[in-house]
């Protein structure tokens, strides 16, 4: 886990240029994320689920979804910007936000991202990874 997806790539909680991961708290959430990106599944490389370690201790910030705007999926450069400026300021090594996927009040799951330039990122560590094959009744 080194945050080389942002790095590369805009995503939904960030600009190109910062190294994030991210990842959900639940593996159904993970998967529909996924999917949402997948245009040809033929092209799909062999999955994994990854499983972190993260210490009680590592500090966390939330968005939920009364904290942003009604047509927050539609604005993706507004959730770039509240991503961005959380990333520049280091307070915490995790941001836990809603799914655009999967936007549910008090859902217990949660996208999470892993601000790799705050300290605490270090100490999280894969616990294990599981080969991962999609159903393939979700895709079509």
């Amino acid at each position: 886990m080194d945050g080389g997806y942002g790095l590369l790539f805009n995503g939904r909680w960030n600009t190109v240029g910062h190294p994030v991961t991210y990842t959900a708290t639940s593996p159904s959430l993970c998967v529909l994320e996924k999917l949402v990106h997948v245009e040809d599944p033929s092209l799909l490389p062999a999955l994994a689920m990854v499983i972190y370690d993260v210490p009680d201790a590592t500090p966390v910030a939330h968005r939920i979804l009364s904290d942003l705007p009604d047509d927050w999926r539609r604005r993706e450069g507004d959730t770039q910007r509240l991503g961005d400026d959380w990333l520049a300021g280091l307070e915490h090594a995790l941001l836990f936000v809603p799914s655009a996927i999967v936007p549910v009040a008090d859902s217990p799951d949660w996208n999470v991202i892993v601000n790799h330039r705050h300290p605490a990122a270090a100490a999280i560590r894969i616990e294990r990874i599981e080969p991962f094959e999609l159903d393939v009744r979700l895709l079509g």
